[in-house]
């Protein structure tokens, strides 16, 4: 998934490029995360994508080492889990081969 499209999501101008290195890498571990998760390949889905959007998202806005609410991180979003659901069970998606 391209930087330019989550920073879109995010609502980050282009021209701040301050944390592309980090959204870069949220990015990567999100994708990572849900393969991992669903034992299903990324296949640059909408879907996938929304998926990835709004985890990078969810891990954008809490960074800090103490969230101001406790317990605030201890679940995803429901549209996150629900989008990982339906990958997992979907046989649209590839599933992973393991050497």
């Amino acid at each position: 998934m391209d930087l330019i499209t989550i920073k879109n999501y995010l609502r980050i101008d282009e021209d701040l490029t301050d944390d592309d290195i980090l959204i870069r890498s949220l990015s990567d571990a999100a994708q990572e995360y849900i393969t991992k998760q669903t034992g299903k390949q990324y296949n640059s889905d909408k879907l996938w994508d929304v998926c990835i959007c709004l985890l990078v998202s969810h891990w954008y806005d809490n960074r800090q080492l103490n969230p101001a609410k406790p317990g605030l991180l201890s679940e995803y979003p429901h549209s996150v889990s629900a989008l990982i659901n339906h990958i997992s069970l979907c046989i649209d998606y590839p599933v992973v081969v393991t050497p």
